[in-house]
Formats: structure tokens, C-alpha cells, sequence
């Protein structure tokens, strides 16, 4: 009996928790277009597995050394460039939302542009963003200018 009231209770707990994950920042329930959404979906999985060890799951970075996506005036004024980065990644000096970093990212060549365009339909889907979808020949477009 008790066991079954500590599962019954981890089952509720975790529940709970799955229901406000939804309503937070990185949530992607805001979302109407079926199409948007099933690439910001695949794009959630994408990020995790490939930008959010650095870039952290809330998108915020890691202070003063990887800089934050989560409203990040860089990646949000140009997709192309956002495009380019991820597939080529890059070194040098940025300034992010007015702090300067200066720490390579790592190019992600195994990246199809559907699947860029994947993670950037989420990354400017989410955190406050709503930039809607953005497609993979406009991402294989980005790659070729």
C-alpha cells in the first residue's frame, strides 16, 4: 500500500511539474501553425542535443564566456548570419546585448539545413520571440550567399 502511494505521488509530482514546464519561456504551446510547430518541435530536440550544453537549456549562456540566445540582439538581426554560424561556426570578438565575448563556437558541418532550420524555427520561436517559420531552402539560401 505504500508503495503504491509513493508511485501514485511521484506520478502527480511529476505531472505537476510537466504542466508548468509548458508555460515557460521555452515552451512552445504559443505556437498556432501546424507546420511552425512541428519544426519547432524537432528543433527543441536538435537544440538540446546540440546548442544547449553550451547555450544553456534557458537559452542565457554561460556568464561572459558563451553568449546568451535567449533575447540576443545578434542572433535576432540577422537569420542569415544565424544560419551561417551554426552550420560554419565562428571565432572572434561579438558583442551580445552589449558584452563582448570572444570564444569560439564550433562549426556543425553533420547539420542539414532542414535540421538549422529546425533549431532556428525554435531558438526564434521561443524566449519571447515569435519570428515564425523559418524553412530550409531559406536556410540552404543563408548558406549560399
Amino acid at each position: 500500500m505504500k508503495r503504491l502511494k509513493l508511485t501514485l505521488f511521484v506520478v502527480l509530482v511529476v505531472a505537476a511539474l510537466s504542466c508548468e514546464s509548458e508555460k515557460s519561456e521555452s515552451s512552445i504551446s504559443h505556437i498556432k501553425d501546424t507546420k511552425t510547430k512541428q519544426y519547432a518541435i524537432e528543433g527543441k530536440i536538435l537544440y538540446q542535443s546540440n546548442c544547449s550544453n553550451c547555450h544553456q537549456a534557458d537559452g542565457t549562456g554561460l556568464v561572459k564566456v558563451i553568449p546568451p540566445l535567449a533575447q540576443a540582439d545578434y542572433m535576432l538581426e540577422d537569420q542569415a548570419r544565424t544560419a551561417r554560424i551554426i552550420r560554419y561556426g565562428m571565432t572572434g570578438e561579438i558583442t551580445v546585448n552589449g558584452v563582448e565575448y570572444n570564444q569560439n563556437m564550433p562549426a556543425n558541418p553533420q547539420l542539414t539545413p532542414i535540421e538549422i532550420a529546425q533549431i532556428m524555427t525554435y531558438i526564434f520561436n521561443v524566449w519571447g520571440n515569435n519570428e515564425g517559420l523559418i524553412g530550409a531552402s531559406s536556410v540552404e539560401k543563408f548558406l549560399n550567399d
